[in-house]
């Protein structure tokens, strides 16, 4: 496309346009940048918020790990009111976790987010541990490395969201703040482990090496700590630190040191130490939250300046955008518009109006010069069109003539057609008042009169139709009649039959029921009788196995009765040994009189062994003889359950028998009962379709005669009238 192909209008649009582009383009980069400035500030306040929670969590979870720490210890004696309180210094801090882990989240910063996903795994666990505290299920030990992995991780969390997210000046407090927040975590530890040492009186061995370090690393740490903050601020905090807390703490712990390992820490106080090590620890979280403090007012006065920065460049940019816009208007009015009024003008006079404004040629410019040009093309049109005008108002003149002389001739054609619908509407209200002789016999006019004669055939038609209907409907009268009478008596008939059948289905119903009710009596017995013959059965099992144990048991006798006679001979031989020994006894003289003391016990002890041995033999005699009446017993018991068993599988026979007749005489009664029960509904069904169709031959009747009184307000010609009308046309 060539330039000269273009509008002036696009041409000078597109000559303003590129400037006004290149400069909205710079101030739109000028402005991004500022406000991503002022973002960042922003999310440097929300940060600073977000480290502050994390701040006091990781201050409210070091006092819950000492007091747990206590419960444990202590097997839940104290420290119980002390824990609960620390959990609900915690409690707040914890709900606003949700908020600052979405934020961290948010960030998008790797190593962030690797941090924040093993703190949530950590932290998850916080309601388990608490739980096994109070559960007292857990180890002081336990519980101590929880919380202090779960500070730690919280330190970390809190570090890397400073790297991530510091601006220059803000970043070194934030690197500062979370220094001193491990001094403190450090400072909490040393309290822990010194509190055990010196309530132990002595050091561990195991982490007599990590409470010496402790000093060292928070010395470190603090220095760090001190070196980060600006030069105005450093000899304030440094003054901040050093407390009569401090130094107490200070003392202590070199009282500790002076004996090393094998020290006696008896004689320390251990109430003391607690409390300037919690004064310390607090004096710690003063100053963590005061660096805090600073890091909101440096970010708050960030975003302000930003902010301010932001308006001032906002405001040039809209100045010179504004005059910009005012020059394009100013020059859209002194050569755009004049153009485009030149233009509709040279349209309306393409489209052949001539009553257009004339275009103020004033101006010395090339639009002037055309605008004189126009004018002059204006005027010589409008003589043209006025000649045009008058020839075109001779033509009108001429259509109007012709027109009138149509309009009479549909005057005359209107006339003749309201002459005809005023007949066929005088004949239709006739038709409509039943009148169907009527005839119209007035001619039309020659092209309408088809008209009255297809009329008149059509009435002569409908008469004819009339007539016949009318003898129908009173012959379906008289039929519909002799139907009703037919159907009426049917029905009665059919009602009657119904009634019986219902009798007898009923009948068959009570009988079927009742030879039901036997045949379960008869299955009950029929149970019955098969559970007597297994339980006489049993019974004849259980006497098997009782004679089985009477044999037991008499031989058991026999044997019994043999141990016996060995204890007999043992008795014998015992008395015999004793004789021996009192003789023996005798012959020592003095020196075995003991001697034949104890053998004369013996004697009388084996002599006591024979005489209850005779009287246990006797008792088992007895019982054997008893026993073996019992066996006779129940032997004579088995035979006579045997013949009961016998006889009852005879009953149980005769009964299944009886039971089958049972089943297969109620099974027939109820095939009886289901096939009177189908006959009943079959006649039920006859009967209501009996009474449905004497119902209709009734509608049938009703409607015919509806029909005769509707057929007789139409009033049917007679012979000589429609003779007359045949010859007179």
């Amino acid at each position: 496309m060539r330039l000269k192909d273009v509008s002036v209008t696009w041409r000078l649009a597109v000559a303003l346009a590129i400037p006004l582009v290149a400069l909205a383009g710079l101030a739109f980069v000028e402005i991004n940048t500022t406000f991503t400035a002022y973002q960042h500030a922003r999310h440097l306040n929300i940060v600073s918020a977000d480290l502050g929670v994390i701040g006091d969590f990781v201050h409210a979870l070091q006092a819950e790990r000492a007091e747990a720490v206590g419960v444990l210890a202590s097997k839940g004696s104290e420290h119980r009111q002390e824990l609960e309180a620390a959990r609900n210094d915690a409690a707040p801090s914890l709900t606003k976790m949700d908020q600052v882990l979405a934020d961290i989240r948010e960030e998008g910063d790797p190593v962030l987010l690797r941090h924040e996903q093993e703190l949530e795994a950590v932290l998850a666990r916080l309601p388990e541990m608490r739980s096994s505290t109070d559960g007292l299920s857990a180890s002081p030990t336990d519980v101590f490395v929880y919380y202090t992995d779960l500070v730690h991780r919280l330190m970390n969390v809190s570090r890397e969201f400073s790297l991530a997210a510091g601006a220059k000046g803000v970043v070194g407090k934030m690197m500062a703040y979370n220094l001193l927040m491990n001094a403190k975590e450090v400072a909490g530890q040393e309290r822990n482990l010194g509190h055990a040492f010196i309530s132990d009186g002595k050091f561990d061995e195991a982490h007599y090496f990590d409470f010496v370090a402790m000093f060292g690393s928070q010395k470190s740490l603090i220095d760090q700590y001190l070196e980060l903050l600006p030069d105005e601020d450093r000899e304030h905090y440094r003054q901040s630190l050093h407390t009569p807390d401090s130094d107490a703490v200070e003392a202590i712990r070199s009282k500790m040191m002076v004996g090393g390992l094998a020290a006696d820490l008896s004689a320390l106080d251990t109430r003391e130490w607690l409390e300037r090590s919690a004064r310390r620890i607090e004096r710690l979280k003063e100053l963590e939250n005061e660096t805090l403090a600073t890091i909101v007012v440096d970010a708050q006065k960030m975003a302000d300046d930003e902010y301010h920065h932001l308006l001032r460049v906002a405001g040039m940019t809209g100045s010179v955008l504004t005059f910009a816009c005012f020059f394009a208007i100013s020059l859209s009015m002194t050569v755009v518009r004049p153009l485009r009024r030149l233009t509709r003008t040279m349209n309306d006079l393409a489209a052949g109006r001539v009553d257009v404004d004339l275009i103020q040629s004033e101006s010395k410019d090339e639009i002037g010069q055309m605008g004189r040009a126009v004018a002059e093309y204006i005027e010589l049109a409008k003589a043209r069109m006025l000649k045009e005008r008058q020839e075109q108002e001779e033509a009108e003149r001429l259509k109007r003539a012709a027109e009138i002389e149509a309009e009479r001739e549909r005057a005359e054609r209107a006339a003749e057609i309201a002459f005809a619908v005023d007949q066929l509407a005088t004949g239709l209200d006739a038709l409509s008042s039943g009148e169907i002789g009527f005839r119209l016999s007035e001619p039309f006019a020659p092209s309408l009169d088809p008209l009255r004669t297809s009329f008149n055939g059509s009435m002569e038609r409908l008469c004819g139709v009339m007539s016949t209907i009318r003898t129908s409907t009173g012959q379906l009268h008289g039929g519909s009649q002799e139907l009703q009478l037919a159907a009426n008596d049917l029905a009665r008939r059919t009602e009657r039959q119904a009634a019986a059948l219902e009798e007898a289905a009923a009948s068959i119903t009570e009988i079927t029921t009742a030879m039901s009710s036997s045949t379960q009596q008869a299955v009950e017995a029929g149970h019955l009788v098969r559970e007597a013959t297994v339980t006489a059965h049993k019974s004849g099992t259980v006497v098997s196995d009782t004679v089985k144990a009477m044999h037991h048991i008499e031989q058991s006798s026999g044997q019994i009765g043999q141990i016996i006679s060995v204890i007999d001979e043992i008795a014998f031989q015992t008395n015999l040994l004793a004789l021996n020994a009192g003789v023996e006894a005798a012959r020592a003289g003095e020196s075995g009189r003991g001697f034949a003391v104890v053998a004369q016990e013996v004697r009388e002890l084996a002599q006591r062994s024979a005489n209850a041995a005779r009287e246990i033999k006797a008792l088992i005699t007895r019982s054997a003889s008893e026993v073996e009446a019992g066996v006779r017993l129940v032997r004579e018991t088995g035979d006579t359950l045997r013949g009961i068993e016998e006889y009852v599988a005879k009953i149980n026979e005769r009964v299944s028998a009886i039971v089958a007749a049972a089943q297969q005489q109620s099974a027939a009664l109820n095939e009886i009962s289901q096939a009177v029960s189908q006959m009943d509904q079959v006649t039920q069904q006859n009967a209501a379709m009996v009474e449905e169709a004497s119902a209709a031959t009734s509608i049938v009747a009703t409607e015919a005669d509806r029909l005769n009184d509707q057929i007789a307000l139409f009033k049917l010609p007679t012979n000589d009238f429609r003779r007359r009308e045949r010859e007179a046309a």
